[in-house]
């Protein structure tokens, strides 16, 4: 399991993305997403690297409780 050193926020669409997860544990994320959204992807990039033999549906699933769990207790990005 690699540790997460650096969350960076740059435009994706060139990548067809709204994030990335990088082996080296970077994970990037595209600014322009609406709060809910980006606290999704953030969760998503690190579920896959946390625990990178996940499928993609097991991470999106995943993903989108532990954002309804944080969502639905206020929790929202306030600062860079």
């Amino acid at each position: 399991m690699a540790k997460t050193s650096k969350v960076r926020e740059r435009k994706l669409g060139k990548h067809g993305a709204v994030g990335l997860a990088h082996p080296s544990g970077l994970i990037e994320v595209d600014p322009r997403q609406r709060p809910k959204s980006y606290l999704d992807t953030l969760i998503h990039e690190a579920l896959h690297i946390a625990f990178p033999e996940l499928s993609e549906t097991r991470v999106k699933k995943s993903a989108k409780i532990i954002r309804d769990v944080l969502w639905d207790n206020n929790y929202r990005k306030t600062s860079q």
